[in-house]
């Protein structure tokens, strides 16, 4: 997700829109724990002053994650607009946005995702999700689970 600099550096002060599309394959490998279900877009304006380059950007990705607690896909859409300044040498044509990106749909994605509110989660002993069979109860432990359940307490 490379902004060129050139129209920038060539105006400075001047308030320049843009617009930049991200393949969500390729943010995918960057965001642990999840994955965008399409194109990050980004769209916004940018100027250059005194060697920074200062960008108001609005955000729009859709992230999907497992919920925390029964591993249900779960998707969340994201708008965000964010102000942020970079720092450009005299020999930058370019400046990568994407690492800025990922950090700004990082930190506002829910850190523990939930399928429902009232998600009852996997059986402890056997895995099965409770909200799909909610009748379900476990006739045989695992002793080895047992052991570290005694053990903890």
């Amino acid at each position: 997700m490379r902004l060129e600099l050139a129209d920038f550096l060539a105006h400075p002060g001047k308030h320049i829109p843009f617009t930049i599309d991200l393949d969500a394959a390729r943010a995918s490998e960057r965001l642990a724990g999840g994955r965008f279900v399409e194109d990050i877009h980004v769209e916004g304006e940018a100027f250059v002053q005194l060697s920074t380059l200062y960008l108001q950007i609005r955000i729009h990705a859709v992230v999907e994650q497992p919920c925390s607690r029964c591993l249900t896909p779960v998707e969340e859409v994201l708008d965000l607009d964010e102000a942020f300044a970079l720092p450009i040498a005299a020999t930058d044509t370019s400046t990568d946005l994407l690492p800025q990106v990922i950090a700004f749909i990082r930190n506002a994605l829910n850190p523990h995702p939930l399928c429902r509110p009232d998600c009852k989660g996997l059986c402890p002993v056997c895995g099965v999700n409770l909200n799909e069979h909610p009748d379900h109860v476990c006739t045989k432990a695992d002793e080895g689970k047992m052991r570290l359940g005694d053990f903890l307490k």
